[in-house]
């Protein structure tokens, strides 16, 4: 069995598929066929795959077989990294994905690389579809993320009601929950906080919400306020300064709703010198937030 044989199943396993396995290795899709082939011979011919129509899925062998694939692969990768870098330098490769407190993180990774400029940086702003993709950090109002179920507190906020300043409630000093029900809600990605708080809180207060618009980025879920299109629960210091003028933003106060969001990352993967002063840089200036509520 080699090294190559479990890279190349690893891939296929993650992506689904052996075409897009070989163009991800760059190699023609007959030898990544073979490949996979040969790896179930030298098992004992043991399927790893079941194929139907043309498709390959994963059978109850595979999944076996990949867990502890997973973790060898990691585990020689981690011994590579730890045996090749300079434990003393700052540099090297860095890979988030942040769905929450995007400008937050942004500007943490400006700073950082000032300051850090042999250091890169991988920045996705929603979940990767396709191949499955090994980030360093993840940015979440989850407590855990695929493999990542080591995580601190970042960033604790108020949730607030945003609305056009012609709307019927916007001389409102404050706003409830109820009060806003048969109002068309505007959100963002169904996995972001802002969607799961705008479902969830509105079905615990006794109705459905009306959520006519969604969108994957936050900037259209503020213009689309500003274009009297409808209303938002929305996180108070992630968003703060980000409304346009026509704009207001009323408190919420029953029920008085908060979100967090965390840091996570995988305990069993290698962190290196870099990532692990990147990932306490965040902590350290998220905890100088004036309006973050972990820190009141």
């Amino acid at each position: 069995m080699e090294l190559l044989q479990l890279r190349y199943f690893y891939t296929v396993a993650k992506c689904g598929s052996i075409t897009k396995a070989a163009q991800h290795h760059q190699i023609p899709q007959p030898a990544m066929s073979q490949t996979i082939a040969r790896l179930e011979k030298e098992l004992g011919n043991i399927k790893l795959f079941d194929r139907q129509n043309g498709r390959i899925y994963l059978n109850a062998n595979g999944q076996i077989f990949l867990n502890h694939v997973e973790i060898a692969l990691n585990a020689l990768d981690n011994g590579v990294k730890i045996i090749t870098e300079d434990q003393n330098k700052i540099a090297g490769q860095i890979s988030l994905l942040v769905l929450e407190n995007r400008r937050f993180v942004l500007s943490c990774v400006s700073k950082f690389s000032s300051m850090y400029p042999d250091v890169n940086f991988s920045i996705s702003h929603s979940y990767y579809t396709g191949q499955e993709k090994n980030y360093d950090l993840c940015i979440s109002s989850e407590q855990h993320y695929r493999q990542m179920l080591s995580f601190k507190p970042l960033i604790k906020e108020e949730i607030i009601v945003a609305l056009h300043e012609s709307h019927p409630l916007a001389n409102k000093e404050t706003l409830c929950l109820e009060d806003l029900q048969g109002e068309k809600f505007i959100a963002a990605s169904p996995q972001s906080a802002q969607h799961n708080i705008t479902q969830t809180q509105c079905r615990i207060c006794g109705f459905e919400p009306n959520i006519p618009y969604i969108c994957d980025d936050e900037y259209f879920v503020r213009k689309y306020i500003s274009e009297n299109m409808g209303i938002a629960l929305a996180p108070a210091l992630s968003w703060a300064g980000r409304f346009r003028p026509n704009t207001k933003v009323i408190p919420l106060v029953s029920p008085s709703l908060k979100t967090t969001s965390y840091v996570l990352w995988d305990e069993n993967k290698y962190i290196s010198p870099a990532l692990r002063l990147f990932r306490d840089y965040l902590l350290e200036q998220a905890a100088e937030l004036p309006d973050n509520l972990l820190y009141q």
